[in-house]
């Protein structure tokens, strides 16, 4: 794999979002990096840039902590500089026993044994007066209050003490971002005025905003390449919609998957009963009237629109047209066969997709319809093994996914769609963006679990969501949903058992506001 490292490098990306690293750290943690130990070496290596900026032994730190992971890493801060012969006070602004994570309160607990550490907490404005004083006595700050997950306006006493520093003239460390400083932030909005930020990992995608951060040094606190390249459950995360309390089906989605014909029924119907097992707020089926009263009557759960003929045709694109305008994605494709007259049907309906914006997933037959024009592959997602890649494209791959990589890279880029390679690596990419998913098991080597897979990408999408990220998630649960059937099974489970364990994968991303 090494020299194809120079390959995948550009594929991932420079600068990230605030949610981009939130997901790239929980999937480090997911492959054995602990958050302890981020923490850690991101509090010694912003220490070390201290160190190297000025002179620490003997000179006086304030370093002002919230109680987020943020403030953690102020903690760590604190305890290397002063091994390192500073002076340090601490200044928490919130409660101890607010600080959230078991890695920030270890670390307070570690500084509780220090004695010659001043430790001052401020829970209200009322308290800043003390600030102004510190600011006096002091050499220099360290702002470790607010992290990249700050959203909205500084509150107090946050916002306080921010206008007591940007008035000090004092040298200000900002550690991972200036406190206040977020991806919404405005030019209105009281941010620290940092003279040095030392992010980690990789530059934040807003750090160079209204020029709050002063001079950037990204710091490397050990997070592989494959916390980012791989997925895991950090991109599902990212991409989950919360559920209000005061909420109906219509906010998380409808999904219209068109399939089947007078040979395969249960193709449409287990993408569109995947789809219901992610949260989807309703599914419905469009499939000819040879297989329309056998899907109805394996769930009372989907919604079936029974279309003419015993397989798809032009004829019926007039009754597709209304569910088309109400629906949020569209899966095409799952036991269509691939009769002349039903590849003319499938790509008339891609057409009237892309005319209607409606994010799109093309699978199996729908995606071998398109041999001839593969130009209407612009914007979906697309989701073939192998014997499909090749049916279409001509083109034999190998068995290591590294490589395939060049050949996916060129065809995503040439066409401008996200090309989802199924296989037990799977490989997502957008010519662009690239995702690896190696969280699998051989069990779903079985008929029925690509169309699964199908009917989840198609709720992400209905999300909101992009369809690399969409794809790449769903490669996660799809993976995830297989091992948990497998440990129940072992390599004995069918697609309807990939459905059944969705919720069981799914419920740990659940998110109610």
């Amino acid at each position: 794999m090494e020299k194809w490292i120079s390959v995948i490098m550009p594929l991932l990306p420079e600068a990230v979002t605030s949610a981009d690293m939130a997901a790239i750290e929980e999937n480090a943690e997911s492959l054995g990096f602990s958050r302890i130990c981020m923490m850690e070496n991101a509090g010694s290596e912003t220490a070390r840039f201290i160190a190297l900026k000025t002179n620490v032994k003997g000179k006086r730190f304030l370093i002002l902590c919230g109680t987020g992971n943020n403030g953690g890493d102020g903690f760590v801060v604190a305890r290397h500089l002063r091994n390192m012969g500073a002076h340090v006070t601490i200044v928490l602004v919130g409660r101890p026993q607010d600080i959230r994570s078991v890695e920030a309160r270890a670390n307070w607990n570690l500084l509780l044994h220090m004695d010659d550490v001043e430790k001052i907490t401020v829970n209200d404005s009322s308290e800043t007066g003390i600030i102004k004083k510190l600011l006096e006595e002091c050499d220099c700050v360290v702002d470790s209050m607010l992290g990249t997950g700050f959203r909205g306006v500084l509150k107090e006493p946050f916002a306080s003490i921010v206008r007591e520093l940007n008035s000090s003239n004092k040298t200000i460390f900002a550690v991972d971002v200036p406190t206040g400083l977020g991806p919404e932030s405005t030019g209105e909005n009281l941010i620290v005025k940092a003279s040095y930020t030392i992010t980690f990992h990789k530059t934040k995608d807003f750090l160079q905003k209204y020029r709050y951060a002063g001079e950037v040094a990204v710091a490397d606190i050990g997070i592989p390449l494959e916390a980012e390249l791989y997925t895991g459950p950090g991109d599902v995360r990212k991409v989950v919609k919360s559920r209000k309390k005061y909420s109906h089906k219509g906010d998380y989605g409808y999904i219209l998957v068109v399939g089947g014909s007078e040979k395969f029924s249960g193709a449409p119907a287990l993408a569109a009963l995947s789809a219901l097992r992610v949260g989807a707020g309703l599914s419905i089926v469009a499939a000819p009237e040879s297989v329309a009263s056998s899907i109805r009557a394996m769930s009372p759960d989907l919604v079936v629109y029974e279309l003419p003929g015993r397989y798809l045709t032009n004829k019926a694109l007039d009754l597709l047209s209304e569910p088309m305008e109400n629906v949020n994605s569209l899966v095409i494709g799952p036991g269509l066969g691939l009769r002349e007259e039903t590849v003319e049907a499938v790509k008339s309906l891609i057409k009237e997709a892309r005319s209607k914006s409606l994010p799109t997933v093309v699978d199996a037959d729908g995606f071998k319809s398109l041999k001839s024009s593969p130009e209407l592959l612009k914007g979906v997602v697309a989701t073939p093994h192998h014997g499909e890649f090749k049916y279409v494209f001509g083109k034999e791959l190998r068995e290591k996914w590294f490589e395939n990589l060049q050949t996916l890279i060129e065809l995503s880029r040439k066409y401008e769609f996200t090309i989802l390679l199924k296989g037990f690596e799977t490989i997502i990419t957008n010519g662009s963006r690239l995702k690896v998913n190696k969280h699998a098991t051989p069990g779903l080597a079985v008929g029925g679990t690509g169309d699964v897979l199908s009917g989840i990408i198609a709720t992400f999408l209905a999300w909101g969501n992009s369809g690399f990220t969409s794809a790449a998630a769903a490669a996660y649960v799809h993976g995830e949903a297989g091992l948990k059937a497998v440990e129940e099974k072992g390599f004995h489970i069918t697609a309807s058992d990939l459905v059944e364990k969705i919720p069981g994968v799914m419920k740990m991303f659940d998110k109610e506001e």
